[in-house]
């Protein structure tokens, strides 16, 4: 099978190319990702644990195809990845940045929008897929913050986008 194909960008966010995955993510190549933040009626925020890294994260993330814009990219991650349907009008833009985080090999650079989602929909209705996700709980803001005070347990990335914003929502 051959390696997903991401579009690169410019310093205007303007795709110029496509590149591998493992050569965006190791030269460190502009990119857009979308992440999208589930939020109950009970005001609880629904996170996933990575299979890959073990670490609690955005409810649903990812890159897309030089073709989807940010909320069709963030609708179809949220889709591929808890295995429900949403339509794009459920999702709302809270914000719109630019990240980096350099790493031993891997230095990400990418321009990200963020989505929450408010729609209740109980833990056992979602359908993950087993080779992204290890599991999906609920959290309120009290959890979130206990979370978020141990080390190494939240993504780095999720926890700047859960202080910043999503502690603000809920």
């Amino acid at each position: 099978m051959s390696e997903e194909m991401i579009p690169i960008v410019n310093e205007n966010d303007e795709i110029i190319d496509l590149k591998s995955f493992s050569d965006v993510h190791k030269l460190g190549f502009i990119h857009r990702e979308s992440y999208v933040y589930l939020i109950n009626f009970k005001h609880e925020v629904l996170l996933q644990k990575r299979d890959y890294t073990g670490l609690w994260n955005h409810s649903a993330a990812g890159h897309f195809s030089i073709n989807e814009s940010y909320i069709d990219g963030a609708k179809r991650e949220f889709e591929e990845e808890l295995g429900i349907s949403i339509n794009v009008n459920e999702l709302k833009k809270i914000a719109y940045e630019r990240l980096s985080s350099v790493k031993a090999h891997k230095n990400n650079v990418r321009f990200a929008e963020i989505f929450i989602i408010k729609k209740n929909i109980p833990i056992n209705k979602f359908k993950i897929d087993p080779n992204e996700v290890k599991e999906v709980k609920y959290f309120n803001k009290q959890e979130l913050i206990d979370l978020l005070s141990k080390n190494d347990l939240v993504a780095n990335t999720a926890t700047k986008i859960i202080k910043k914003y999503i502690l603000k929502i809920i």
